[in-house]
């Protein structure tokens, strides 16, 4: 009897005393100062901005109505939605989307090592999982709102089913995790792409793995035609794609796409281990979709973007897929090894041993993950000082009524209760061309006017700064407040609030 009840007594240990790991790992790097670190980033409070909006039943850009294909926003309304209701439990506050993004982290986490061990073996899965979990890219970037960290579950979900033979069901879970990353970001089409060549041969898997996807795309094209019932989305969609073959045409000519491949996978050891792993993958026929689908994500995505390396949120999509590279190319080699040597205990140390590599990059982010002080290789584009903000929007929502309207970027918007509209959008109303508007905005498309005239405030932000008066025909609506003489009311070490002297006076305005 003692004998009968030791072995699943072990079995259970080996499974569960790993999932506890995977937990606290998670709960050590991705807690502390959720709401605060790293700093928020005009991308994620757009998001949370557009979220909100959703849940409360009003699709909307602040002052735009949106249809999710116009090149000022592409994010899908599906996840945008969600990180609204979360935003909405814990009040409005970016906390409960932030939270949203985490626990994304944790489930991939999980279905790495749960599901991985079938295919990659147990010490692959786990070490596959802590790995995902302890790089730094993945620590900073699961904690931002992004629809990319939802593509990345969905990915993960059709590479897995992408590994077993085709069969109804294992087609079936690969559209369902197209269908999930569709739901979130066109960036899914990357996607499918790879999942088709990787079932080539495989005529019956097509259909099955289109239709969910296919219905989540009908899904937001009726939407967008129904909600207002005009013609834009086919303007929007014209646009969209004007957009991407001027970037492409821009950052994708001659021998740049191939850099941009060599300097992405070279940034660093973890990198260069992704693709060397996932070049032993193809060697593999139960592993190849591993390394096909990374290969062919990577050459779609980098083929017109150099700049990734610094802005690292538009490759999260694939962070559990170079995860898997690592474990699929270490369980290539530790085959080799059993089978080369006949001793299966060498490759079982080796599997051990590798685990030093997550646990160093463990011991690298913790001080600055329980500090609240991680830093993004774009740190120069986010929010110097959260503090700062919070003071500016304190400030603001003692002199605000709901019907003002207020021109500032979603870094402080996302905290004031008003009308808003940004610097671009403002541009836009009065009929110049900007970023991303290369076709300015008919006035009825607005949801309220973000006429510069009629704002009570303008806040102008470190990235207004930075970045934003650099776009196009932005000088000629920053030259008005220095015309017109908008008079300074508050003032940080970064942030500006300027006043319309056209219109009453805020109470008791202070510097």
């Amino acid at each position: 009897m003692p004998e009968s009840g030791t072995l699943p007594a072990t079995k259970r240990r080996i499974f569960w005393i790993p999932l506890l790991a995977i937990v606290l790992t998670w709960t050590v790097l991705y807690l502390p100062h959720l709401r605060t670190s790293p700093r928020w980033y005009g991308d994620e409070t757009l998001t949370l901005m557009i979220g909100k909006s959703l849940f409360a039943g009003a699709p909307a850009d602040r002052s735009l109505k949106i249809s999710f294909w116009h090149p000022s926003y592409t994010y899908q309304p599906g996840y945008a939605w969600v990180a609204g209701m979360m935003a909405a439990i814990t009040g409005g506050d970016i906390l409960g989307a932030r939270f949203l993004n985490v626990s994304l982290a944790l489930t991939i986490a999980l279905v790495l090592f749960i599901f991985g061990r079938k295919h990659l073996g147990y010490w692959p899965a786990l070490f596959a999982a802590l790995l995902f979990l302890t790089y730094d890219q993945t620590v900073i970037h699961f904690r931002w709102i992004y629809p990319h960290n939802a593509v990345a579950l969905g990915f993960l979900i059709s590479v897995l089913a992408l590994m077993r033979a085709s069969s109804p069901r294992a087609d079936w879970t690969t559209g369902a995790g197209l269908g999930l990353a569709a739901f979130c970001h066109p960036l899914f089409a990357h996607g499918a792409i790879a999942a088709w060549l990787c079932r080539l041969k495989r005529p019956r898997a097509w259909i099955r793995m289109a239709i969910l996807p296919g219905l989540v795309l009908a899904a937001s094209f009726l939407s967008a035609i129904w909600r207002y019932q005009e013609s834009w989305l086919w303007g929007d969609l014209s646009e969209l794609l004007a957009f991407y073959r001027v970037s492409s045409s821009e950052a994708g000519t001659g021998a740049q796409p191939f850099l941009n491949f060599y300097y992405f996978f070279r940034q660093d050891f973890f990198h260069i281990g992704v693709l060397l792993g996932g070049l032993l993958c193809l060697t593999r026929r139960r592993l190849y979709p591993i390394g096909l689908f990374l290969l062919v994500v990577s050459a779609l995505l980098l083929q017109n973007r150099r700049n990734i390396p610094l802005f690292y949120y538009q490759a999260v999509t694939l962070l559990p897929i170079m995860a898997l590279a690592w474990a699929g190319g270490l369980r290539v080699v530790l085959m080799w090894i059993w089978k080369v040597s006949g001793r299966s205990r060498l490759a079982r140390l080796l599997a051990i041993l590798v685990l030093i590599l997550p646990a160093i990059y463990f011991l690298k982010i913790l001080p600055a993950a329980v500090s609240g002080k991680l830093v993004s290789r774009n740190d120069i584009w986010v929010t110097q000082n959260t503090d700062e903000v919070t003071q500016a929007a304190d400030w603001l929502k003692a002199r605000l009524h709901p019907d003002d309207l207020v021109i500032c970027g979603t870094n402080i918007g996302w905290m004031l209760p008003c009308r808003q509209a940004d610097l671009i959008q403002a541009t836009t109303w009065a009929g110049h061309k900007s970023f991303t508007f290369e076709t300015p905005i008919a006035h009825k498309k607005f949801l309220h006017p973000a006429d510069l005239s009629q704002a009570r405030y303008v806040i102008i932000s470190d990235l207004d700064q930075r970045w934003t008066f650099g776009q196009t025909n932005v000088s000629l609506i920053a030259n008005l407040l220095e015309k017109e003489k908008w008079q300074i009311v508050w003032q940080g070490p970064f942030y500006i609030i300027v006043e319309n002297p056209r219109l009453t006076p805020s109470p008791t305005p202070s510097r």
